[in-house]
């Protein structure tokens, strides 16, 4: 596209966008109308930025209105988000948008949705008792209740979304390859979405998640969602009100024991559940991984949802996960930096402003795939018996049951695995597990033709294993896999050489913590696919030397309990998942089984496998013997959880020097996992908030880390 069409593009983006500014000044106050003018502000500022950029590099496209595809694969439908619909981001963000509408809908504004949660049984209930505890009076209750519903509601515009879509569309051509779309799973979301209330739960790996699902609805014709946003965004000048406009409500990170907050927030999400005025979003994580793996999933909000269908007030409710897979996050920098203790900094608009850098950057590619979705109703056949809750007077603000809340845990879990099934793992994560390998045998830098060789070893055994791995063995692009590892990892002539001074670490003065720049970097990229492959890696552990079959099982077990915190886990299904395991290894002849005794058959597998969970391991037994050096001395005493870890970390890098050092032995994650497991075993006890580590019985203490040391590092022992 010409220059001057360019700019053409962009003036009538600006122009819209004051119209609208214009037209919502008619009922705002003056403190409203100073906020969408930021607003305004914001959008021409990045509309003129990312029209400058695209016009340097000759990406803009021409108008044109056909709907591009790509070719089908395996059978399954695929599409390249960036494609679909008009190529003008311009007229993709004016298209005629007509979602199905929910059967039972009632059209209301925000602010009608704010009124009727001020106005509901729960909310009037709850101030009329705190009312008598605290002897306020109902106004002052009742503006405490609108001053925070203002501050969490969203203010839903179409307008402001249609712009802020094309607007994120262009971006997105700059520095995403493509956004692969598995549509019979967004087809199946978009017919379901005039039957049942949806609830959307994605993945969280990056600050884009609930941006590509705003985008991904809105390019099929599906409601887009509200999503439960934390009060982080919200404070962010200009950006916090436009995220509102599209349909963030904003929530607190903690509220602890405030009843008020907790009734109107519970209202708040239900009433869109219950009305269907748009599917509801949130992350079942509750906050974004900075490791790569899927975080243990928070039963909090999902609880809420379900509230009604217990209740009986709506007859089911569908729940729809969706995994969104990146080759390379725009945020891996600040998730190493965070993943060594380095605090986040605040999210502000300036910040933003500032990285704009990212636009010289490309992030590869990015897959989402909506995956099964779950009939809550059909799930809790023989589960969930209603009825108890009809018996329970109207008077009285319900509970959950012991039964509804062990629903919503299975439910929970069997959400984060189906996203874990759908992930897609690229090349880049495999090169990085090889490259960590090498490491460990103080090897930095590896021939090209080598890696690559062991790239296609990998790929095929992790395929084998049930890693949906996007490669082609034939069309192996070894400089795009090195680029995807920038800046961590660089080719220099016939060599691949991991950083160990990147310049993302120019900073830190410890020259431990340099190296491990590079290391936890790596470390995030293989942990993309240990989903995959924690089982058999256990079971090659644990084989180490041939074992009886009983034996096998109970370190098995044994492995899951201290790692509880560092995978998902399915809760009470070790001897299911053991049994499939043992079957799977069996099946491709890694295992043998004679006489009761397993024994691993292929070496260089078992290497492999074992080299991928001894960093995990080799922390954990590190900073347990912190743990029992350090904490008898202060039996008496509490310290906090995260001074305890910074200390471990500390001592660690002083422990060991290069290149014994994995990348794990300071990553404050890892670190906390290990102390949470010991409390989870009452070997420590951790007071409500986990802010204070207390020791509780020294001895006891010891001799379950010796006792696990035996499963960590197995001796040959009886059968």
């Amino acid at each position: 596209m010409s220059g001057a069409s360019s700019t053409a593009q962009v003036e009538v983006l600006k122009e819209n966008s004051k119209k609208c500014s214009e037209k919502r000044k008619e009922n705002c106050s003056i403190e409203q109308t100073a906020l969408v003018e930021e607003c305004v502000d914001l959008v021409e500022e990045l509309s003129l930025t990312v029209g400058t950029k695209l016009e340097e590099d000759g990406e803009m496209e021409e108008d044109g209105g056909e709907e591009l595809k790509i070719e089908e694969d395996e059978g399954e439908e695929l599409e390249n988000l960036l494609l679909h619909g008009y190529k003008s981001d311009l007229k993709w963000s004016m298209k005629d948008y007509r979602p199905p509408k929910y059967t039972y809908v009632r059209y209301r504004v925000p602010s009608a949705i704010r009124e009727e949660v001020l106005q509901s049984n729960r909310v009037r209930r709850v101030i009329s008792m705190l009312g008598k505890e605290t002897g306020r009076s109902k106004d002052q209750l009742d503006a405490e209740a609108t001053a925070i519903l203002e501050e969490m509601g969203h203010e839903f515009s179409m307008t402001i979304l249609r712009f802020i879509g094309g607007l994120i569309r262009k971006i997105f051509k700059q520095i995403i390859t493509d956004v692969t779309v598995h549509t019979d799973g967004i087809k199946e979301l978009r017919k379901l979405s005039s039957q049942k209330p949806l609830l959307l739960i994605p993945t969280h790996r990056s600050y884009l998640d609930f941006i590509l699902v705003t985008w991904l609805l809105y390019s099929y014709d599906i409601k887009t969602p509200v999503i439960a946003a934390g009060q982080d965004f919200m404070f962010m000048k200009g950006v916090g009100a436009l995220l509102r406009r599209c349909g963030a409500y904003f929530i607190r990170r903690s509220f602890g024991k405030d009843k008020l907050y907790w009734a109107l927030f519970t209202e708040y999400t239900q009433t869109h559940i219950i009305n269907g005025d748009a599917p509801v979003e949130f992350f079942i994580e509750g906050t974004r991984s900075r490791t790569g793996k899927s975080l243990q999933p928070k039963f909090g909000m999902l609880t809420i949802a379900l509230e009604p269908f217990f209740d009986a007030r709506v007859s089911d409710v569908a729940i729809c996960p969706i995994t969104l897979s990146y080759e390379k996050t725009v945020e891996e920098n600040l998730h190493v930096r965070e993943m060594m203790g380095i605090p986040k900094p605040k999210e502000s608009t300036t910040g933003l402003i500032k990285a704009r850098a990212i636009l010289d950057n490309n992030y590869g590619h990015i897959h989402v795939k909506a995956g099964q979705i779950i009939s809550v109703y059909e799930t809790a056949v023989g589960k969930v018996d209603r009825k108890v809750r009809a018996l329970v007077p109207r008077a009285v603000i319900p509970s959950v049951h012991p039964h509804e809340r062990t629903f919503v845990n299975e439910l929970a879990y069997r959400v984060l695995l189906e996203q874990q099934a759908n992930a897609v793992v690229f090349p880049c994560s495999v090169m990085a597990a090889v490259l960590l390998k090498h490491i460990k045998s103080k090897v930095w830098s590896l021939q090209l033709y080598k890696a690559e060789k062991e790239l296609i070893w990998t790929c095929d055994l992790l395929i084998k294993l049930g890693c949906n791995l996007l490669w082609n063995k034939n069309q192996t692009n070894m400089d795009h896999v090195i680029r995807m590892l920038s800046p961590v990892v660089y080719c220099e002539g016939d060599h691949i050489i991991v950083h160990k001074n990147p310049p993302t670490a120019l900073h830190l003065s410890n020259s431990v913590f340099k190296q491990c720049n590079s290391l936890i970097s790596l470390g995030r990229r293989r942990n993309e696919f240990m989903h995959n492959v924690i089982h058999v890696a256990m079971l090659a552990k644990i084989l180490f030397h041939p074992k009886s079959k009983e034996r096998t099982l109970e370190q098995y077990k044994r492995l899951r309990d201290i790692l509880q915190y560092e995978f998902v886990f399915m809760p009470d299904s070790a001897a299911v998942d053991f049994e499939k395991t043992t079957k799977q290894l069996k099946d491709l002849n890694l295992i043998t089984f004679n006489e009761n005794v397993f024994k691993f058959a292929d070496k260089d597998v078992k290497d492999f496998l074992v080299s991928l969970i001894d960093p995990f391991l080799i922390t954990y037994m590190d900073s347990w013997q912190f743990c029992i050096s350090y904490m008898p001395r202060t039996l008496q005493h509490s310290q906090s959880l995260k001074s305890l870890c910074m200390r471990i970390q500390t001592y660690i890098s002083v422990l060991y020097c290069e290149p014994y050092l994995y990348g794990e032995s300071i990553n404050l994650n890892v670190i906390e996992n290990s102390i949470l497991v010991l409390a989870k075993l009452s070997l420590v006890s951790l007071d409500k908030g986990k802010s204070q580590v207390y020791c509780v019985d020294p001895f006891m203490f010891s001799n379950t880390i010796r006792e696990f040391a035996l499963t960590i590092h197995p001796l040959p022992a009886k059968l």
